[in-house]
């Protein structure tokens, strides 16, 4: 592990200009599982999951910039071995050089390309948390009654699954011993679902999911995530990018923050002018600020390159590992936050 580590954290070192600090970090977590309930329900499963990330901060004189990216994987054994930290290196140094001279970006609303990968954290967060009957139950939820009829725009369909093979999120049965499987969420706009344990169903009336987990025995289960994302669509990335005039193409995203019924706002690690539908140059301090039940209804275009990303989720039942995704996605219209 730590011949890896080193050979990737030296790659970094020679790739990157105006390094300040670089990370490259790995974790395993092995699991044992049982359940065995008074209904008769008994089940084991063995989880495996495995985590690098690679981070570096630039600086040179006034100019900052700071780049991460994680990859992830269940059940492979193999993972670190296999691991490409050749082609990551090259992604974050050649990213962060571009960042490092990026001009700021004007404050606005402008309509927004979004990445694939983990450009689906703001589904996660702003819409996929709000899809728990948790949230039901506590009454922090707008669509609490609004199953089976339309929170999104017609472009948007939406799945939480347990069961894609390596994600970050997927596991053979949740933590109350019931098999996974997949939940639709969200049909061309259409509420279909909601995300429901065992608890959550007796008292809210909405069907099992196999989505009751917790990070130990420490917690009770709670309706979570496992691997969430917006479907691929028919267009491709260059037909959203050549439909915007003047926008922003978020490419990598950060931190932020989520209120309780669905206000968020994310910083963007790596953002694109967009002008006559060409990109232009990059831009950094841009922010994502809105709430999900607008937004949701401003998805108008979906691309064909769907792809996952690992991550952490924490909620009443601890953190857990959860997948976030989507293809690219095009929102008309979102209050991007500058200088």
């Amino acid at each position: 592990m730590a011949d890896i580590l080193l050979a990737g954290s030296n790659l970094l070192r020679q790739k990157t200009q105006h390094l300040q600090s670089r990370r490259l970090s790995y974790f395993r977590d092995w699991q044992e599982v049982m359940v065995a309930a008074s209904d008769g329900t008994f089940g084991r499963d063995i989880r495996l999951t495995q985590s690098a990330v690679a981070s570096v901060l630039c600086a040179d004189g006034e100019h900052r910039a700071s780049i991460g990216e994680r990859h992830g994987d269940t059940s492979n054994p193999d993972f670190l071995r296999q691991w490409d930290y050749t082609a990551l290196t090259d992604t974050v140094a050649e990213a962060a050089g571009k960042m490092l001279y990026a001009d700021y970006v004007e404050s606005g609303t402008y309509p927004v390309i979004m990445a694939n990968q983990f450009g689906g954290v703001i589904f996660h967060e702003a819409c996929g948390h709000l899809l728990e009957t948790t949230q039901i139950e506590r009454g922090t939820t707008p669509f609490a009654d609004k199953k089976g009829e339309k929170i999104a725009h017609e472009n948007l369909t939406a799945w939480d699954e347990g069961i894609t093979s390596g994600a970050f999120g997927s596991i053979d049965m949740d933590d109350e011993g019931m098999p996974a499987q997949r939940t639709l969420l969200i049909e061309n706009g259409v509420l279909k679902n909601f995300l429901s344990d065992r608890a959550g169903s007796m008292r809210t009336g909405h069907p099992r999911t196999g989505s009751g987990r917790r990070q130990s025995y420490t917690y009770a289960a709670a309706s979570r995530m496992r691997n969430t994302y917006i479907a691929p669509g028919e267009y491709t990335v260059e037909d959203l990018i050549a439909s915007v005039d003047r926008g922003i193409y978020c490419k990598r995203m950060g931190g932020g923050s989520v209120g309780a019924t669905g206000q968020f706002n994310f910083a963007v690690e790596e953002a694109y002018w967009i002008e006559n539908g060409q990109i232009k140059y990059p831009l950094k301090g841009a922010t994502l600020i809105g709430e999900a039940k607008e937004i949701m209804q401003r998805i108008s275009m979906s691309a064909n390159d769907l792809a996952l990303a690992p991550g952490f989720c924490g909620s009443i039942s601890g953190s857990i590992y959860v997948t976030v995704g989507q293809p690219h996605i095009k929102v008309d219209a979102i209050t991007v936050g500058g200088r």
